[in-house]
């Protein structure tokens, strides 16, 4: 009841399973294509914007470290 296909049905799944693969993956790239195009560059779903790096200096008077272009949280100007 059920042999193997023959060569033509064969390469009709294969052009079958092709286009459906085609048709999804075009509408990924359209999809990434049309969130991405304010022209800056979209963050990946699950990354953290992060901060830039800063120097940091340590306060003389409490030993805390802070960002060398802000004061010290004692009040002190830290240097």
């Amino acid at each position: 009841m059920f042999g193997l296909p023959t060569f033509p049905k064969l390469l009709i799944i294969a052009a079958v399973i092709a286009a459906v693969w085609y048709f999804i993956r075009r509408g990924q790239v359209a999809k990434s294509e049309q969130g991405s195009g304010r022209g800056d560059a979209a963050p990946k779903p699950g990354a953290a914007r992060q901060k830039p790096i800063e120097d940091m200096i340590q306060c003389k008077s409490c030993g805390a470290y802070f960002p060398a272009k802000s004061g010290c949280s004692c009040g002190h100007s830290g240097n």
